[in-house]
């Protein structure tokens, strides 16, 4: 008889300073487009689902640094979105738009 491994939901965390970037980037997007806001939202709890399921499949990051403490990253419309896998918790770290430089902010 053959067990089945049960898929193992991981808990999605989010750091204070990565809940003030969520609120201010629906802010920001609200103050636009109240559609962009509900697009990044819902692409947002996609995200959140997937990464629930399998958070390793998304890449580590690019800069050495953040690499070498575990950082992962993922993509959000025009945002990244860094995360550390800990265990059965997924630490939201930062949500910064691709476009910034990210790598002071940590």
């Amino acid at each position: 008889m053959t067990k089945h491994n049960k898929m193992t939901k991981h808990n999605i965390r989010y750091l204070p300073v990565a809940e003030d970037d969520l609120n201010e980037i629906v802010d920001y997007l609200l103050e636009h487009s109240q559609q962009a806001a509900s697009n990044f939202v819902d692409d947002l709890e996609r995200l959140e689902e997937h990464l629930s399921l399998f958070p390793k499949t998304s890449p580590l990051a690019k800069d050495r640094i953040l690499r070498d403490k575990g950082y992962r990253t993922a993509i959000v419309g025009r945002y990244i979105l860094f995360y550390i896998v800990d265990g059965n918790d997924v630490f939201v770290m930062r949500i910064i738009h691709g476009k910034r430089n990210y790598v002071d902010l940590f």
